[in-house]
């Protein structure tokens, strides 16, 4: 997914700065993995979204985008109204309906469900064990506290998947450890729900259950700028911080388009 050089922030950058990003993490999936490109855009922690970004997402190729970060009071009506998700038609005042993309708002954000934090950063909720010989048996009460949250979820979405993200900040250092819990957890539960089932998946699979819905999302048209997390409390000191780091950031920008340029230029002599 993404598989940009990096998460690029949304609101400081330049829009060449964001497409030289895509371009280089692209580029090296093309050449190492056969032609591959990435279908899925990734921007689960930039503080606010751009209009920018999703026109340049939609036009690389994107079929949609996922991320976390979005107004705390802009989120609160979104859940009430079950428009967690929406088409994105960026900048339609001149490109009208000709570029849109598919966005999926996170409900509590990038991280494990309460209670399902598997890995060496978090240890403190105990391993799921589904051997009922055990006195340590405990996967009747993780698998019902699953069944709970999904179905907490059904209140927010539409349609009859649900995407649940399973990690967290510095995550998946221990396989084993990582792995084993959900392994238990899915069995059991699978095994006791009859109408509900749990399976790894990925956003691309996930996406394409909701194409085989046939939902009718609602749509937006604006930018998520300033991005609050709650009252009184706005992540816009970044736009004006650090300023002799973004200068210098800008005149290598400026001088990386003048260089394309010449180079451009050279090869069309040639």
């Amino acid at each position: 997914m993404n598989a940009g050089w990096s998460m690029h922030d949304e609101a400081c950058t330049h829009y060449e700065d964001m497409i030289n990003n895509m371009m280089i993490g692209h580029d090296f999936l093309a050449r190492e993995f056969d032609g591959y490109t990435p279908r899925v855009g990734w921007h689960i922690d930039p503080f606010g979204h751009s209009n920018a970004n999703p026109r340049l997402f939609a036009e690389m190729g994107f079929e949609a985008w996922f991320f976390a970060r979005i107004d705390y009071e802009d989120k609160a009506k979104r859940m009430d109204d079950k428009t967690l998700q929406w088409v994105w038609k960026p900048f339609s005042e001149s490109l009208g309906d000709r570029v849109s993309i598919f966005t999926h708002t996170m409900r509590d954000h990038y991280s494990y469900p309460t209670g399902f934090k598997y890995d060496v950063v978090n240890t403190s909720d105990g391993p799921v064990i589904d051997d009922e010989t055990l006195e340590t048996f405990n996967a009747d009460q993780r698998s019902l506290k699953m069944y709970q949250y999904a179905l907490g979820m059904t209140d927010n979405y539409v349609g009859n998947h649900l995407f649940i993200p399973w990690g967290d900040d510095f995550t998946y250092q221990n396989a084993a450890m990582t792995f084993s819990s959900p392994d238990a957890l899915i069995r059991y539960f699978n095994k006791t729900f009859d109408d509900m089932t749990l399976l790894y998946s990925t956003p691309s699979e996930y996406l394409q259950t909701l194409k085989d819905q046939n939902i009718e999302w609602s749509v937006r048209y604006d930018d998520m700028f300033p991005y609050a997390d709650q009252n009184e409390d706005y992540w816009t000191g970044y736009f004006t911080s650090r300023a002799q780091a973004k200068g210098m950031d800008r005149y290598a920008q400026g001088s990386m388009h003048s260089m394309s340029k010449l180079f451009s230029l050279m090869v069309l002599d040639e």
